[in-house]
C-alpha cells in the first residue's frame, strides 16, 4: 500500500489511473483496500495518495518559502514535485524533507534558472534554519575546561545546531526585508479584504562584492542569523574540523595584517560571545 500511496499525483492532483506496468490502477487498488458504500477502492486509495502528497508539499513549502519567493510560485511548484519524486520522504519525520535539496538543485540548475546562484544561497540558509530549530544540543563547554589544557592540545566542539555559511548574497538581510515588505503590504494580515489577493513579493539581489560569512544558530528557543568576520568564520570552521585551538587561531589570521595583540583581543572577545551564546561544547571522545 505504501508504494501506491507515495506515487506522484497527476497534474490535476488526482491519482494516476495506470499502474507502473500499465495495468489499471483500479485493479491494484482493489487488491489493497476494500470499497465501502460510498467510495470505490480506487477512490479510497486516492484519498490516501492525495493526503500524502499534499502534506509533503505543504511541509516543503513551509520550510522553503524564501526559495519560492526567489524563483516564483510556478517554478517552485514544479521543482518541489521534481525534488520530492526524486528524493521524497526517506525518514519518519517531515523535518528531513529538504536534506538533499541543495545537491538536487545543483544537479538540475534548469529548475531555478536564471536565479540559480541566489536560489542556492537561500536554500542553504533555509536548511540551516531547519537544523538550528530542530537539532539537539550538547552540554555547553565551561571556561574551566578550556583553561585545563594548553591551546596546542585543546580541541573544542561546536553545537550540532550551529551552521557556518559562506554566501555570495546577503540572504539574512534579504529575508528580513522580505518579511517586512509582506507585513507592510498586508500579506500577513487578516485585514486584507477578502476580494483582494495581494501580489506575492519576490526576492532578488545581485551578488555582494565580498563573501558574507553567516552563522545560523539557536538561542533561547529562537533561530537567529549572525554575521561573522572572515577570521572568526575560519576559526570556527577549523575547530569544527578538529583542529587544535592553537592551530585554528593561527590559520584564521594567517592572511591578516592585524598585529598579534589585536588578533588576540579579537579572539578573546569572540570566545566570550560564543560562550555566552552556548556555541561551544566538548570535542567528542573517540569511541573505543
Amino acid at each position: 500500500m505504501a508504494e501506491a500511496v507515495m506515487r506522484p499525483l497527476r497534474r490535476d492532483e488526482g491519482m494516476q489511473t495506470a499502474w507502473k506496468d500499465g495495468s489499471p490502477a483500479a485493479d491494484v487498488a482493489a487488491r489493497i483496500i476494500k470499497p465501502n458504500d460510498r467510495l470505490t477502492s480506487f477512490e479510497r486509495l486516492q484519498i490516501y495518495n492525495q493526503q500524502y502528497w499534499w502534506r509533503l508539499l505543504g511541509a516543503f513549502g513551509e520550510d522553503f518559502w524564501a526559495l519560492r519567493a526567489v524563483v516564483g510560485t510556478r517554478k517552485f511548484d514544479a521543482l518541489a514535485v521534481a525534488y520530492l519524486e526524486s528524493c521524497g520522504s526517506q525518514t519518519w519525520t517531515m523535518r528531513d524533507l529538504g536534506r538533499h535539496l541543495e545537491t538536487f538543485l545543483r544537479a538540475h540548475p534548469e529548475l531555478t534558472a536564471p536565479h540559480t546562484a541566489l536560489a542556492l544561497d537561500v536554500v542553504r540558509v533555509e536548511w540551516a534554519r531547519v537544523i538550528a530549530f530542530d537539532e539537539p544540543g550538547n552540554p555547553v563547554l565551561q571556561p574551566a575546561k578550556i583553561a585545563a589544557l594548553p591551546p596546542d592540545r585543546l580541541r573544542i566542539g561546536l553545537q550540532p545546531y550551529l551552521t557556518l555559511l559562506e554566501l555570495a548574497h546577503p540572504v539574512d538581510e534579504l529575508l528580513r526585508k522580505y518579511k517586512e515588505r509582506r507585513i507592510e503590504t498586508g500579506a500577513f494580515s487578516n485585514a486584507v479584504a477578502a476580494t483582494t489577493t495581494p501580489r506575492r513579493a519576490r526576492i532578488a539581489a545581485r551578488p555582494s562584492r565580498r563573501p558574507i560569512h553567516l552563522a545560523v544558530h539557536r538561542h533561547q528557543l529562537a533561530v537567529y542569523y549572525k554575521r561573522l568576520e572572515p577570521e572568526a568564520h575560519r576559526l570556527l570552521t577549523a575547530l569544527r574540523a578538529g583542529t587544535t585551538l592553537a592551530d585554528a587561531c593561527a590559520s584564521a589570521f594567517a592572511a591578516s595584517k592585524a598585529s598579534p595583540s589585536a588578533s588576540a583581543e579579537k579572539i578573546q572577545r569572540w570566545f566570550a560571545e560564543w560562550m555566552q551564546l552556548g556555541w561551544l561544547c566538548r570535542w567528542p571522545k573517540k569511541s573505543s
